[in-house]
């Protein structure tokens, strides 16, 4: 299925709001006076792991689910794991199918919960883009749609909704500071911003092993990678989209990266004063914030909690 040409747009968003199943909106905001001393300024967390898949994806994938797909519709995407959860419930609400591919070294609990929901996972490449390119060879040999996260409109405005429910009921920050994974989640978020806070400054966050979309963003190009390097599997990417990266020059105003290192202190930091579990995409997010100088109040969602038991007591030090 070939994208939408039209663009991301704030009325589209609000359309969004009204299709997206209810159990993926209005998730909360968390604060804590404990994390704000330690920032050394408001930190307001809106918690996207707060729905039955733990992730902000179900969002955007249901939008997309309930604009394209119906009864008997079959298509493939591919996925590091939390799009492939989204879409997997989005397909069974509307009575698709969805083919998911994923590396080889996805997580294993994310892949074990795509296929709980009803997707079809294969795994294929040693990371994201592997994947990626194996979901395209899948759907051209068998006839098939498929299905980029980032490159879809729908998928970017059901991620905007998150930023609507911030202004909607009247949250005060200055910066929003947002992973950049393919750059639905940021544009959602960005163009939103745009149109009803052209005042808050929108900062993408990659990264520093992950950094394609910082180079690609500074250059006004794609620009890829050979390699990524994070424990940010969310954002470990290498191939920019180039949709969506003309999306993310109306609606981002800077992106920069943060070492891993410092994504896991963020990490242990927000477990630590919030009680919340965040992937290294949320800890991107706080780390990047950690790094910015100024007292005014800053938005980040924590866009995923789905981290294995293994990993809980490594990097948090849950038993």
């Amino acid at each position: 299925m070939t994208a939408s040409p039209r663009a991301v747009s704030p009325e589209h968003i609000v359309k969004a709001a009204s299709v997206i199943d209810p159990m993926f909106l209005d998730t909360p905001v968390v604060t804590s006076a404990a994390l704000d001393k330690r920032a050394g300024r408001p930190i307001l967390i809106k918690d996207e792991s707060a729905n039955p898949i733990g992730s902000f994806k179900g969002r955007g994938a249901d939008n997309y689910c309930q604009t394209y797909t119906k009864p008997g519709f079959r298509f493939v995407c591919a996925s590091a794991g939390n799009f492939g959860q989204g879409l997997a419930v989005g397909a069974r609400r509307s009575g698709a199918t969805v083919i998911v591919f994923a590396a080889t070294t996805a997580s294993p609990i994310k892949i074990a919960r795509m296929r709980e929901l009803g997707a079809d996972v294969r795994l294929e490449g040693n990371d994201f883009d592997g994947a990626n390119a194996a979901a395209k060879r899948y759907a051209a040999e068998n006839g098939i749609d498929y299905v980029e996260d980032a490159a879809f409109p729908e998928v970017a405005e059901g991620a905007g909704t998150i930023a609507r429910e911030l202004t909607e009921a009247g949250h005060d920050f200055a910066k929003a500071i947002v992973p950049v994974g393919g750059g639905a989640l940021i544009n959602g978020i960005g163009i939103w911003l745009k149109h009803a806070r052209p005042g808050v400054e929108v900062i993408g966050v990659c990264a520093e092993g992950a950094a394609a979309y910082k180079l690609s963003f500074d250059a006004g190009r794609v620009i890829e990678t050979d390699t990524t390097n994070t424990i940010a599997d969310g954002i470990a990417v290498r191939q920019p989209v180039a949709t969506s990266l003309e999306t993310m020059k109306r609606a981002v105003d800077r992106v920069v990266t943060v070492p891993d290192d410092e994504i896991l202190a963020a990490m242990r930091l927000i477990y630590e004063t919030t009680g919340l579990i965040a992937e290294g995409t949320g800890g991107a997010a706080l780390a990047a914030a950690l790094r910015m100088p100024g007292f005014d109040p800053v938005v980040i969602p924590n866009c995923g909690g789905n981290l294995t038991a293994e990993q809980k007591r490594d990097w948090l030090g849950i038993a």
